[in-house]
């Protein structure tokens, strides 16, 4: 029996083989082998209860207050305290995983059993997470992202960090054990699909005359090249984006209640009288600059909480390691063979700081991995830190500074038009209305401001607007408040779109909508001319462009 891994002890991972080829008989070294099943780490008995009591909190608090207010003794709010930790003990117990025969397999559950296997050549990302009490314990949550559709992922909740990082090394990284199965009169293979290693020399033979050599690619020792650590300094870059606001209004709902209280004990009506006291335009001057410092505060607060200690890495075996996190640690892996692209995002703030960020364009992640992170590459920092990384990871500077190409000026009229027409209608309108319902002219002079506005907003998105092409990339620019430059593999482009509206075909422009199974999943040319778009398409991918020129 393999016993479980306890402590920082290296455990006995059963080597990964994958499955014989279509058509060929399973080998003697794959028949009735039986690896044992292994559980998750003995210390989450200490977390999966009080997991369970969190989860169930609001039935335990009326189980409880209920309790309280008849005559059954107390013994059924307690009753229920012990079923809650009862499941989160029946957790550990019920669950097991194993690697068998190049796939891995995960069974739980009591009366409900489920039992989810995948080939291990379909996981693409393993995903560590350490929230504060698992790090304590020295635990990691490990979630195996595969090429499905993420409903039915591998989560294992929780082993101890060396063992989980040892898992993750043995999914990702360890190709160094390859199985063949092919008829020996027959030519071999050129290659294995997944690793791309040599055919296997000839060895020995079943009674069917089958080749059942096993042999060992090239190994990947742990080694990693560090492309990226985190600098404190990049902190000052929090405010200036929407992640950045959103983080604060996160905080800022998680303490309202706090905040609630606290306002009702304070001395509201003494606060009201002293704002009184000076013009009404002070006050709002002063509680903008309030509500900027408070939102920037909470900002690098979230900026710190989710970055800190962000350090990316280059794995020998061919991955990208991305590590971050102050109170929640997280480790992602993206294999660079899944890698299809980045995209270099300026949010205007960033853009006026001279910063950037950057992310991953790769298969293997889910929406919810990419809202959650799982893609950055680098956080909001100097955009020369950003250039520095997307260079060592794309290898093609002229993708990354090349200038593009302008898209004409139909774009650009079509920018000023759809900038200026809405402003000059919304002013329009608070102006009439102020002489016909009396409103006040400040409410005018508010309107006014986007009709002021529109034109430099125009300029700019144009300005964002270009495309360019590389022996290996397609690029694409657009944005204003977040402007993103998208470099796409021409290799991982699967199928094209061309798009026009009623106005796009009057002024003899379309969107041209490439589309790849990464990042996501369509990166759009905006407003380019419909004879461009289509010599691009073309270009890129002629045998596709003929069905277009048909139509």
């Amino acid at each position: 029996m393999t016993e479980p891994w306890l402590g920082d002890r290296p455990p006995a991972v059963p080597p990964l083989l994958p499955l014989p080829p279509p058509g060929h008989a399973t080998p003697p070294e794959l028949r009735d082998v039986e690896t044992d099943w292994r559980r998750l780490n003995p210390r989450m008995l200490l977390i999966h209860p009080v997991q369970e009591a969190i989860r169930f909190l609001p039935a335990l608090a009326g189980v409880f207050i209920l309790g309280r207010t008849s005559d059954s003794g107390g013994y059924w709010e307690y009753a229920a305290l012990l079923a809650v930790i009862g499941l989160g003990l029946l957790r550990y117990f019920t669950t097991r995983f194993r690697i068998e025969n190049g796939q891995i397999e995960l069974r739980k559950g009591l009366v409900n059993k489920r039992v989810i296997a995948t080939p291990a050549d379909r996981v693409r990302t393993v995903d560590l997470t350490s929230p504060i009490f698992h790090r304590i314990l020295g635990l990691a949550k490990v979630e195996i992202g595969t090429a499905g559709t993420g409903k039915d992922r591998l989560v294992l909740d929780a082993l101890a960090l060396p063992e989980a990082r040892h898992l993750r090394d043995e999914l990702i990284h360890r190709r160094n054990v390859v199985l063949a199965t092919h008829d020996t009169d027959m030519p071999a293979p050129q290659g294995d699909p997944v690793d791309g290693l040599a055919p296997p020399p000839a060895g020995p033979t079943d009674a069917d005359g089958r080749s059942t050599t096993v042999w060992s690619g090239p190994d990947t020792p742990g080694t990693e090249t560090v492309l990226l650590t985190f600098d404190p300094r990049w902190v000052r870059f929090a405010p200036l984006t929407l992640t950045g606001v959103f983080s604060a209004l996160a905080i800022l709902g998680f303490g309202n209640q706090f905040l609630q209280r606290y306002l009702q004990q304070a001395d509201l009506g003494s606060t009201v009288s002293s704002l009184t006291r000076h013009p009404i335009w002070i006050d709002v001057l002063v509680g903008l600059v309030g509500a900027a410092v408070l939102v920037s505060l909470l900002a690098i607060i979230g900026y710190v909480l989710q970055f800190w200690a962000f350090r990316l890495t280059r794995h020998s075996g061919g991955t990208l390691h991305v590590t971050r996190g102050l109170t929640t640690t997280r480790e992602t892996s993206i294999e660079e063979k899944r890698l299809r692209g980045l995209e270099v995002g300026q949010p205007f703030g960033l853009r006026l700081a001279r910063g950037g960020r950057l992310h991953a364009i790769t298969t293997g992640l889910t929406k919810k991995e990419q809202e959650r992170g799982s893609a950055w590459l680098v956080p909001s920092a100097p955009r020369t830190v950003v250039d520095r990384v997307a260079a060592a990871v794309l290898d093609d500077d002229e993708a990354l500074h090349a200038d593009l190409t302008p898209h004409g000026p139909a774009a650009r009229r079509r920018r000023f038009t759809r900038a200026v027409v809405p402003a000059l209608v919304l002013a329009a309108a608070a102006w009439v209305l102020i002489r016909t319902v009396d409103l006040p002219a400040w409410v005018g002079v508010v309107c006014l401001v986007p009709l002021v506005v529109s034109p430099f907003l125009a300029a700019d998105r144009y300005a964002g607007l270009g495309h360019h092409l590389t022996a290996r990339h397609l690029v694409v620019r657009q944005g204003t408040f977040v402007r993103r430059r998208d470099v796409l593999q021409r290799d991982g482009i699967i199928g094209w779109k061309i798009e026009q509206s009623f106005f796009q075909r009057r002024a003899g422009l379309a969107h041209v909508v490439a589309t790849t199974a990464a990042g996501k999943q369509s990166y759009v040319a905006y407003d380019v001319p419909l004879d461009a778009g289509l010599a691009l398409v073309r270009e890129i991918d002629p045998g596709l462009f003929g069905q277009f020129a048909a139509r």
